[in-house]
């Protein structure tokens, strides 16, 4: 039996709440542990393409893990609640896994496969444990399910809906045979789908032994508003401390997605009032037939998350409490909040820039408490082809970069972006033993931050020789607008991608190309950016 409810706020006991947060929060750590153990895709188990998440009975979000992607940030709760509404609460049992990625409601890309599974106490559903994981594709037209020549998701691949791959815990036969059916790489998508349900199924169990065990229903659902009701008052102290004023930050992207289009331009609007901050989105511009468009959830309501937590709460783990002071305003019909078929292979382009605007916003009026900005340019390459005994292998790699100094110290660097975090690099070893590359050099770029009484994050370069004919897509962006520096900073160098065909002496600039064939003997230049310098250089 539970422990009985106690209601009465003046009641609780401040260390047994502390024990329940650590109980749910020690459930999500144990499967993110697993999901790194069993997952077959290389940018899960050493990227952290994934998160784990547990959202409550009506969907808001109670733990997320912390060792994987920050732009995956308490956006889980709003894709579940479609698979449920879809699929009928009355019709999800225990031992159900279910599927979405779904973008007119998650907002990304449709290799980012949400799997969740109920979760009770007392035999009531009390909330959802999902695990979100970039799986290496969804069908579409070539290996990676991505491409810059998509004018609409129904290009992109699959998108599965509130789709049953387990009932009452055994897997559902004809859903897994029509996932196999839809991608270029069954065998490891199918790993790693049996590595989402593998966590989900130990997520249950251990949510039972560890939670259920010792609180009921009631008690439960006392705890989860007492944790958001402690989680909001922090975040709301916060914003207490930032001046009321308005906050505005804005830059031009290189294009709309495709070379010699209009660039985009972002802008990013901050108002705080006492406790309260609105960042109004309302003038980006509209959705584009390119795929670097982004859903409202997984684009505009995540990024600046990131940006409102690594301002105000970096300690505090993540619920929806915490955001509770936070209100984001943008219309249907952006480039972050696109609607309908829009394309969203590449919806991370604008993302790492966003998180930095909102950054910036702040920093013009308050230099010291924020760094200036890191390279931002989300780029790199994909590689695809075929092994020789018919099955498909996909490598993505994107390049890393210099983040901004600060008041206090040199940019750190080189990291991926923002909206990555410090998550790992693949090691070079692994990459070179699973696919028909070969590194020729890597090497940091100290020269590349921009200059200040601080100096921005060093940059990265990478040259990769192709040891099989290939298709090679390339992305990149920020090269017009490299990061910026501030109080005085310089800004950094911008990223760069120069491919060399073996017989030619010439290394061709590349931007954001479709998927190409590239012969054996292909040689790639990969030059990330450097982060903006803070205040004046000192003479």
């Amino acid at each position: 039996m539970g422990r009985s409810t106690r209601h009465a706020e003046s009641d609780y006991d401040v260390l047994e709440l502390e024990f329940f947060r650590y109980a749910v929060e020690s459930v999500i750590e144990e499967l993110e542990i697993s999901i790194t153990r069993t997952a077959y895709n290389v940018l899960v188990y050493e990227y952290k393409d994934y998160c784990v998440g547990l959202v409550t009975k009506d969907f808001r979000l109670l733990s997320q893990s912390r060792h994987n992607l920050p732009i995956f940030l308490a956006d889980l709760g709003v894709p579940v609640r479609d698979a449920v509404e879809v699929i009928g609460e009355d019709r999800i049992e225990p031992g159900d896994v279910f599927l979405t990625n779904y973008t007119p409601v998650q907002g990304q890309h449709l290799n980012n496969m949400i799997a969740a599974t109920p979760v009770y106490t007392g035999g009531e559903i009390v909330g959802y444990l999902a695990v979100r994981m970039h799986w290496s594709d969804v069908g579409g037209q070539n290996p990676t399910s991505l491409s810059w020549a998509a004018t609409s998701v129904l290009q992109e691949g699959v998108q599965y809906r509130g789709t049953k791959i387990m009932s009452r815990g055994q897997i559902v036969p004809e859903a897994l045979a029509t996932i196999q059916a839809n991608s270029w790489s069954p065998a490891v998508v199918t790993g790693d789908l049996m590595a989402q349900i593998g966590a989900l199924q130990l997520g249950a169990q251990r949510w039972q032994e560890r939670v259920a065990s010792r609180w009921d229903a009631a008690t439960t659902e006392h705890m989860v508003e007492q944790q958001f009701a402690t989680s909001a008052r922090l975040s709301r102290s916060k914003v207490a401390e930032i001046p009321d004023g308005e906050y505005t930050a804005g830059i031009d992207m290189d294009d709309s997605g495709a070379p010699g289009t209009e660039p985009l331009k972002l802008k990013v609007v901050i108002r705080v009032t006492g406790e309260r901050m609105i960042v109004d989105l309302s003038d980006l511009p509209p959705q584009v037939a390119r795929p670097v468009n982004a859903g409202a959830t997984g684009g505009a309501l995540s990024s600046m998350r990131v940006g409102f937590k690594s301002l105000l709460a970096p300690e505090r783990p993540a619920d929806e409490g915490l955001f509770e002071p936070l209100e984001v305003i943008i219309p249907p019909g952006t480039v972050l909040s696109a609607v309908g078929t829009a394309p969203m292979s590449w919806y991370n382009t604008t993302l790492p820039t966003m998180i930095d605007l909102f950054l910036r916003a702040i920093g013009e009026k308050l230099p010291d408490r924020i760094p200036a900005g890191h390279h931002g340019a989300f780029w790199g390459i994909t590689l695809a082809g075929q092994y020789d005994n018919g099955e498909y292998w996909t490598y993505l790699v994107g390049a890393n970069g210099g983040f901004g100094a600060s008041a206090e110290d040199d940019g750190f660097g080189p990291l991926r972006t923002l909206m990555h975090g410090d998550n790992p690099d693949v090691p070079m070893e692994m990459v070179e033993a699973q696919y028909p590359v070969r590194f020729h050099s890597h090497r940091i770029l100290r020269e590349a931050g921009g200059a200040g009484l601080h100096r921005g994050g060093a940059g990265l370069e990478r040259v990769v020789e192709v040891l099989q004919e290939s298709q090679l897509s390339t992305y990149i962006d920020r090269t017009v607008n490299p990061a910026w520096g501030l109080a005085g900073g310089e800004p950094g160098q911008p990223a760069s991608i120069h491919v060399q065909l073996p017989g030619s002496e010439d290394r061709r600039p590349y931007g954001k190309t479709s998927p190409t064939p590239v012969p054996a003997g292909t040689m790639l230049y990969l030059r990330g950016g450097g982060g903006g310098g803070w205040g004046e250089v000192q003479s």
